[in-house]
C-alpha cells in the first residue's frame, strides 16, 4: 500500500455531503482495485496496480449513493459498485487511465446490510444490497426460511453482487440462478431511483428486472431486492457412485451419461456434480481414486412426508445402468434428518470445495497455477468430441508454457439439455 499511486482527486475536491462518506486511505483503496481471481492474486503479490480507485465510498442511504453518481457524471469519474469484491471476471477492476476517465470511485455497500422485511405468506423477504450470505441466512432462520444459494463465493460475496453478476448458487438441478428467485430489483442510478414491481410471474412483455439481473453495475448500483425463499430442509438423502475406466477421461464420460440419464428424468436431484476422481483425490485426501470419476447425488426437502428413498433409488439405478457403483452400497434408507457435514468421499470433498477459494493464494506463494473456467455446452455436441478438444486444447497449452500440469473437470450445473463443464488447470511455473 506504501507504493500506491497518489489519488488523481482530492478529498478537498468533492461535495461537503461526500467527503464524510469517501477515504483515500492506501489499505482500502489497494483492497478495492482487485478481485479475486488467480491472475489478481499474483499481481497483488507483484506489487500494487498501476491504476488503482482514488476513493472508496461507504454510502448509508440511497441519497448517498444518488450524490456520488452525480457528482461523478458531472465530473467524468469512473464509478465502479462494489460488494465482497469476490469477483473472478475483474468486475470490481477500476479502468485503465487510458479510458479516459478524470478517476476511479469504488461505492462499497457495506452498510446496506438488513433484511428489511418478510413476508411468511408468501414466502419472500425484502433484502439490501449489501448483505453477505451468512449474514442473510442468519437473519432468516428465525422465520424457519432459507434463500439457500450458495455459490463457492457464499462467505464473501453479497445479494448485490448475486443480482448484478447472475450469479448461480449450489443447485445442481432445477432453480439455481439467482435471477430464478429475483421478484423485484430496487437501483439507484445517474437517472434517479428505480424499482421493479413485485410479481410471482407475468407474461405481459419483457420483466424490467430481468435487465438489471447480470448487468454487472453497468445500469445502477443496487440496494434492495425482494427474493422468493423457501422452507428450510428437514430430510436429506445423499450417495455417492464411483465410475472406474481406463483412465479419469474415459470414467468422466461413462459418469456423464448417467448425469444425462438422471437430469432427463425429472428427478431434479440437489446435487447432481460429477468429478474427476484426480480433483476428489487432491482435494478430499483420498488414494484410491485412479482411473475414475465419482458422482455426488443428494435430495432434500422440508417435507417430512417425501420420500426421498424413492427418488435416490430411481436416481442411482440410472447410474448403475450406465457403470456406477454406489460408495457402501445400498443401505436401507439413504435419508437423514437435518443438516450436517456428510460422511465419506462426498464430505470430504465438500470441505476442500468450499476451502477452495482460499488455495488461490496459497498457490501463488507455492509457484503454481491454479485457475478455472467453465463454459456451457448441450449433450449432443458434449459427447460429440467438445471435451476431448478442450481437454486437449488445454493441456497443449500447458505443455508449452509450463511442467505439463494437470487439467480436470467437473459438471456443476445440468440440465435436461446439456451440461455446465468446469475446468481446473493446476501447473507449476517458474
Amino acid at each position: 500500500a506504501r507504493s500506491l499511486r497518489a489519488p488523481r482527486l482530492t478529498l478537498g475536491s468533492l461535495p461537503q455531503d461526500l467527503q464524510h462518506i469517501c477515504t483515500d486511505h492506501p489499505f482500502e483503496r489497494l483492497l478495492h482495485s482487485r478481485g479475486r481471481d488467480f491472475v489478481d492474486i499474483a499481481r497483488n503479490v507483484q506489487g500494487p496496480p498501476v491504476a488503482p480507485t482514488d476513493f472508496v465510498a461507504f454510502p448509508r442511504t440511497e441519497a448517498d449513493i444518488a450524490a456520488v453518481l452525480a457528482h461523478c457524471s458531472a465530473k467524468n469519474i469512473a464509478v465502479v459498485p462494489f460488494g465482497g469484491g469476490s469477483s473472478v471476471v475483474f468486475g470490481v477492476n477500476p479502468p485503465e487511465d487510458a479510458e479516459g476517465f478524470a478517476g476511479t470511485i469504488t461505492i462499497d455497500m457495506l452498510y446496506f446490510d438488513k433484511l428489511l422485511e418478510v413476508d411468511e405468506v408468501s414466502m419472500c423477504a425484502r433484502v439490501q444490497g449489501g448483505v453477505f450470505g451468512p449474514s442473510l441466512e442468519r437473519q432468516l432462520k428465525p422465520y424457519g426460511l432459507t434463500l439457500r444459494h450458495f455459490p463457492q463465493s457464499f462467505e464473501f460475496s453479497t445479494v448485490g453482487g448475486w443480482v448484478a453478476t447472475r450469479g448461480a448458487g449450489h443447485f445442481a438441478t432445477g432453480p439455481t440462478h439467482i435471477d430464478e428467485v429475483v421478484e423485484s430489483v430496487r437501483l439507484v442510478s445517474p437517472a434517479g431511483v428505480t424499482e421493479t414491481r413485485r410479481l410471482p410471474g407475468s407474461g405481459a412483455g419483457p420483466a424490467e428486472h430481468r435487465l438489471y439481473v447480470g448487468s454487472e453495475g453497468t445500469l445502477g448500483v443496487v440496494t434492495e431486492v425482494w427474493l422468493k425463499l423457501r422452507r428450510a430442509p428437514v430430510l436429506r438423502a445423499s450417495a455417492t457412485i464411483i465410475f472406474k475406466g481406463t483412465s479419469d477421461d474415459e470414467a468422466f464420460m461413462a459418469g456423464a451419461r448417467a448425469v444425462q440419464r438422471v437430469s432427463q428424468a425429472g428427478l431434479q436431484p440437489a446435487n447432481l456434480r460429477l468429478v474427476y476422481g484426480a480433483e476428489i483425490a487432491r482435494m478430499a485426501q483420498e488414494a484410491d481414486l485412479q482411473n475414475s470419476a465419482v458422482l455426488l447425488v443428494g435430495f432434500e426437502t422440508p417435507d417430512e412426508q417425501q420420500d426421498l428413498d424413492t427418488l435416490m433409488r430411481s436416481a442411482l439405478g440410472l447410474c448403475e445402468q450406465c457403470g456406477g457403483h454406489v460408495e457402501g452400497g445400498w443401505p436401507t434408507s439413504f435419508v437423514t434428518r437435518g443438516g450436517g457435514q456428510r460422511e465419506g468421499i462426498a464430505g470430504k470433498w465438500g470441505t476442500g470445495f468450499m476451502r477452495g477459494g482460499y488455495t488461490f493464494s496459497a498457490a501463488v506463494f507455492a509457484g503454481l497455477i491454479l485457475n478455472t473456467f467453465e463454459t456451457s455446452v448441450t449433450w449432443d455436441r458434449f459427447f460429440g468430441g467438445f471435451h476431448e478438444k478442450v481437454l486437449a486444447a488445454t493441456r497443449k497449452a500447458l505443455a508449452e508454457h509450463s511442467d505439463g500440469g494437470v487439467v480436470t473437470c467437473r459438471l456443476t450445473h445440468v440440465y435436461p439439455d446439456g451440461p455446465a463443464p468446469y475446468y481446473t488447470i493446476i501447473a507449476r511455473t517458474e
